[in-house]
């Protein structure tokens, strides 16, 4: 799945199935997909070929293709970030509303 539709499409297809993700659901693959993309450039080993989700290759011991992939880890940090703090927003906005009801 690709980055920017775990969060801007909170309905997603997983085998001709629909399926509603939640908040937590949606924080935990971006942390799984930041990972994942340190990952690869760890695992590219002498060759220094790293595969984006969308199917490019780019060869990281170029100056252009680690400028490429800084600039994917980049993207994925900030939608990371954006989903976390959706997420701190939903976590004190269920808090509030729990104390309001319980008063």
């Amino acid at each position: 799945m690709a980055a920017t539709n775990s969060f801007s499409n909170p309905i997603a297809r997983s085998d001709d199935t629909i399926y509603l993700k939640d908040i937590y659901g949606v924080t935990f693959d971006s942390t799984v997909e930041i990972y994942e993309a340190i990952t690869k450039i760890a695992a590219a080993g002498e060759d220094g070929k790293v595969t984006l989700p969308n199917g490019m290759t780019i060869d990281v011991t170029t100056l252009s293709g680690m400028t490429t992939y800084t600039t994917y880890l980049q993207f994925l940090q900030a939608h990371k970030e954006l989903i976390d703090n959706v997420f701190v927003f939903i976590k004190n906005l269920e808090n509030k509303l729990d104390n309001l009801l319980s008063s």
